[in-house]
């Protein structure tokens, strides 16, 4: 497959190591295709000064001459020649070309860029060569924070083995008189109408083509017309067509033209329905005393003063509720009867009122557009394709259903609407309609009221602006998670209470708390993936959902949602804090990795394990992250994610069904603090006695004896396995701190002595233990004098190794922090006399 690399440029060079397992760790499906190729720790680094696309172009030489990436050398010939091209650059010998690369920007500096190579297929007609839909070879690209150096930590690969396109000659005349080479990116409007109108019913006034294309799309079953492959040619569009309210929603439509098959048709459109309120009276009192029919005077005491940001003036000192980042939509989509309120501040109504809805639209709309800047993220670059300011309708007509003449629905959507032209960047509305149907005229109470119902139409829209679609393609959404977790820090629901997403609802239908053994898992007996939509036992996804906020729920709960501090009386409580840094972190984990993820026509997100690898590149791409002050550097919490997804049965090794935990990375050694190597929140973290313990002789023995200061003591160190692979090689440093210095790990600032040892390198059987030491220890008199030890083989070293690219490996860093997100390192101290 690969011979002699061919000549580059000297000053677009860029050299790369791929490494070797069990540092690269290799998915496969079911059949043994590839699918993941992940080395977060160990990325291949490519020489200062190069380029995103030259360092993917290398990775991929290496790739290919290791028979781990689908390319031929004409493949790569041909990405090489065309890498400067900004063009959809297509040949007919090749099965591959470069896609417009994703640069992931915060504070104005490019810290991840996502370079595509979608998968073409050459056809025997000449000159025409289509997309394969959705096919595609990933690489995340990391840019370096402290030294100009990219790094490379994974691929992803969605590919068609032996993808082959063959149309019998007589039924490619009968669709087309001829393959226009153009129609690969550009497929006539007129064509597409006239195709589709015997199967849709669409009409040239009635339906508006914002973008098609002819694609090769994988088709199923047996066919007498497409001789052989596993490929079928089609009609891939964006049509925008009339919705019972009136307005015209934008539908993703794949056609093929030969067999004249509707293959799917689908609106981008979000749903989400239940009853619930504010943020919310349940979640304020810890109690299920609310309910969506309480009268105004009752919920009037719950109403919260907020600021309304940067609305517009309307002259006389009159404000509209109208800003840079959300507007209201004017004229109301129900009559003047519904128009959101224009006067002098304070906009101060009943909760049981349209206005109190469409105040509520505005504060919470705008308050998560001006999170994702507090990110880090420019909101014009984030959400390039939507148009800005977002439109949303805080008492709309639905799109089906009762709802969509007269708004009385309890329901809320998502979905691009045609503005002056179908195209992009899209007008896309939140739509939201009423919270209960006791009284729907008079005293109503709108959805928009309930911030995790915002939260959860929210992240459509950033599923949208990132992919095309408004929903994952493994799961409905993630905007039940991002309800759940950025309302759980405020929440004074506690016990099986605290797991209920929508609380006011008094019947808990969804949930985040969700067990893998009673079929909630990702390989579970209740998960049902859409293909291409969900079926009768989870029409909506919502199944789907609930795994995966409650699979997100765990990670935040892991990274501090669930820290606790000592009150006033010595009494533990929730640790405020540290749950909303936590909380913070988590949602800014969730909304990168989706901006991360790759359109539908390139890179479907098929998979649970896509977007948790997506979760543990946002994190270890990250340099730092800034939450009220309070600095935390990236690369921490990678493997808490992975442990996250694993909980709730991804990474199975037996066969699906099976509602059980997945398996643990092959190697993954720890130094065990009563977690048994897991990530769950506890108080207590530090390494137990019988595994870390002191000696006064070097005598191999135990128990624990208490450090003697001023003397030489022996420290023993006991290393387990959690994975079915041994660890070969394993390396055991300790280091000793003494006073405030053992608070932080900080490489600069020396704060850490390592000490001397013996048998610090050793093997650790899978499943099994090993130990290590003696390592000599002179603690000081009167202080507090601390332990850290710090474990690492291939395939699982620590976040702190010397030499880690991780920005987390040098601090400073917060010990606690470091020693709860990674099973590697262990803790203990002692106050000597």
């Amino acid at each position: 497959m690969a011979s002699v690399v061919p000549e580059i440029e000297t000053s677009q060079r860029s050299v790369v190591h791929l490494p070797q397992e069990p540092d690269l760790v290799v998915e496969k499906d079911a059949r043994g295709a590839i699918r993941e190729l992940r080395h977060l720790q160990t990325p291949a680094q490519a020489e200062a000064g190069q380029s995103a696309k030259w360092a993917a172009l290398e990775y991929l030489r290496l790739g290919m001459d290791r028979r781990l990436l689908p390319l031929s050398e004409q493949d790569w010939k041909h990405l090489r020649d065309t890498i400067d091209s900004d063009e959809p650059e297509r040949s007919d010998e090749s099965s591959f070309r470069w896609v417009h690369p994703r640069e992931l920007t915060r504070s104005g500096m490019v810290e991840t860029t996502i370079v595509w190579c979608q998968q073409m297929t050459p056809t025997e007609n000449k000159g025409f060569v289509p997309d394969v839909q959705g096919s595609s070879i990933r690489l995340v690209v990391h840019h370096g924070w402290k030294i100009d150096q990219l790094r490379i930590t994974s691929a992803r690969l969605t590919t068609i083995e032996r993808a082959k396109l063959t149309i019998a000659s007589e039924h490619l005349k009968r669709a087309f008189d001829r393959l226009d080479p153009t129609w690969a990116d550009d497929f006539p409007a007129e064509q597409v109408l006239r195709r589709l109108s015997p199967v849709m019913g669409l009409s040239a006034s009635e339906a508006d083509v914002a973008e098609a294309k002819l694609v090769a799309y994988h088709r199923q079953g047996f066919s007498t017309i497409y001789d052989d492959g596993p490929l079928g040619l089609a009609i891939s569009a964006t049509i925008f067509m009339a919705a019972a309210s009136g307005d015209s929603i934008a539908h993703r439509v794949i056609f093929d033209p030969v067999e004249k098959k509707l293959v799917r048709k689908s609106a981008i459109a979000s749903a989400c329905a239940g009853l619930a309120f504010q943020s919310d009276p349940n979640s304020k009192t810890g109690k299920f005393d609310f309910r969506p029919d309480n009268d105004a005077a009752k919920l009037d005491l719950l109403r919260d003063p907020v600021v309304l940001h940067d609305l517009e003036h309307a002259g006389g000192g009159r404000r509209r509720l109208s800003g840079p980042r959300v507007k209201l939509r004017q004229p109301a989509a129900l009559g003047a009867d519904y128009e959101p309120p224009v006067q002098l501040p304070p906009f101060s109504f009943s909760a049981r009122s349209n206005e109190f809805a469409a105040v509520s639209a505005y504060c919470h709309c705008d308050s998560m557009m001006r999170l994702v800047e507090e990110f880090g993220f420019d909101r014009t670059d984030h959400f390039r394709d939507i148009s800005l300011p977002l439109t949303v309708d805080h008492r709309a007509k639905l799109l089906s259903g009762p709802g969509a003449r007269d708004g009385r629905g309890i329901n809320a959507y998502v979905t691009p609407f045609r503005g002056k032209t179908a195209q992009r960047p899209w007008n896309v509305m939140m739509l939201f309609g009423l919270a209960d149907l006791a009284d729907t005229w008079k005293h109503p109470l709108g959805l928009a009221a309930d911030v995790r119902f915002v939260w959860h139409e929210f992240c459509h829209v950033l599923i949208l602006a990132a992919t095309g679609s408004t929903e994952f393609g493994f799961a409905h959404s993630a905007g039940d998670a991002l309800g759940a977790i950025m309302c759980d820090p405020a929440s004074k629901l506690r016990g099986r209470r605290r797991g209920v997403t929508y609380p006011y609802v008094q019947l808990p239908f969804r949930r985040h708390d969700r067990a893998v053994r009673r079929g909630w898992g990702w390989n579970g007996a209740l998960y049902e993936r859409p293909s291409p939509t969900y079926g009768l036992r989870d029409p909506v996804g919502y199944n789907s959902e609930q795994i995966l906020s409650s699979t997100l729920f765990r990670l935040y709960r892991a990274a501090g949602g669930d820290a606790v501090r000592r009150d006033a009386a010595g009494a533990w409580e929730p640790d405020l804090e540290r749950r909303r840094a936590a909380a913070h972190y988590a949602a800014y984990l969730i909304v990168r990795a989706i901006a991360s993820l790759g359109a539908v026509e390139t890179e479907p997100t098929n998979e649970a394990s896509q977007f948790a690898t997506a979760l543990m590149e946002a994190d270890v791409g990250t340099p730092y992250f800034d939450y009220e002050e309070s600095k935390r550097l990236g690369g921490m919490l990678h493997k808490v994610v992975r442990w996250a997804f694993e909980r709730h049965g991804l990474y199975q090794v037996a066969a699906s069904p099976q509602d059980a935990p997945g398996s643990p990375p092959a190697v993954d050694i720890y130094v065990d603090d009563g977690r048994h190597g897991g990530y769950y929140y506890r108080r207590e973290w530090w390494a137990l006695p019988t595994v870390l313990w002191v000696r006064h002789h070097e005598d191999d023995g135990a128990p624990h004896e208490m450090p003697r200061p001023g003397e030489t003591n022996y420290v023993y160190v006991v290393l387990r396995n959690r994975g079915s692979a041994a660890a070969i090689g394993a390396t055991v440093d300790v280091f000793a701190a003494a006073g405030d210095d053992a608070s932080t790990w900080d490489v600069a600032a020396g704060y850490w002595q390592r000490l001397q040892g013996n048998k610090t390198t050793l093997d650790v059987p899978g499943g099994g233990r090993t130990k290590f030491g003696p390592f000599k220890w002179t603690p000081q008199a009167a202080s507090r004098n601390a332990l850290l030890v710090r474990a690492t083989v291939a395939g699982d070293h620590s976040n702190i190794d010397a030499g880690s690219t991780l920005p987390c490996a040098n601090g400073p860093a917060a010990v606690p922090d470091l020693v709860r997100a990674d099973n590697n390192l262990g803790y203990r101290e002692w106050t000597l006399p």
